[in-house]
Order: C-alpha cells, then sequence, then structure tokens
C-alpha cells in the first residue's frame, strides 16, 4: 500500500510540475484549462508512455500536445517544442 500510495503522489506532482511548465510557457496563467494526463501510446509506432497536455481557453478554444515521454521526463524544452 505504501508504495502505491507513493507512487500516486509522485505523479501528481510531476502532472502540478508540468502543468506549471505549461502555464509559464504560454503565460495564460489563471485564464485557462490546462490538463495533464500520463497514458500509454497504443499506436504500433510509437507504443510505451506519453503525456497529453491540453489547454482551453475561456473562449473554450482548444489546444492539444503529446509528448512521448512519461511526466517525471518532460523538461521545459519539451514544454516548448510543443507549445
Amino acid at each position: 500500500m505504501e508504495i502505491s500510495l507513493r507512487h500516486k503522489a509522485h505523479t501528481i506532482w510531476h502532472i502540478q510540475r508540468v502543468k506549471r511548465l505549461v502555464r509559464d510557457r504560454i503565460g495564460g496563467g489563471a485564464q485557462c484549462l490546462v490538463s495533464v494526463r500520463e497514458t500509454i501510446c497504443t499506436d504500433p509506432g510509437c507504443e510505451g508512455p506519453m503525456t497529453e497536455i491540453r489547454i482551453v481557453t475561456l473562449g473554450f478554444r482548444e489546444t492539444r500536445a503529446l509528448i512521448h515521454k512519461r511526466t517525471a521526463e518532460i523538461a521545459v524544452a519539451d514544454v516548448a517544442g510543443v507549445l
């Protein structure tokens, strides 16, 4: 149980970190919704972990980006490369 809880806390921390990186990059502040989700890519050409970033502005304009890394591995350069 301890490992599972620790893993969940680790994942949540990195999701929040990536959200901060996205907000810093786009300068949207609280004027947009940033969603980050770690998942597994099921496309035969990119099997493995990936992170989906979704940004929705107040005008309901949606932007999506995929980074083919785990959330914990994402750096500023990765976010800058997709946004």
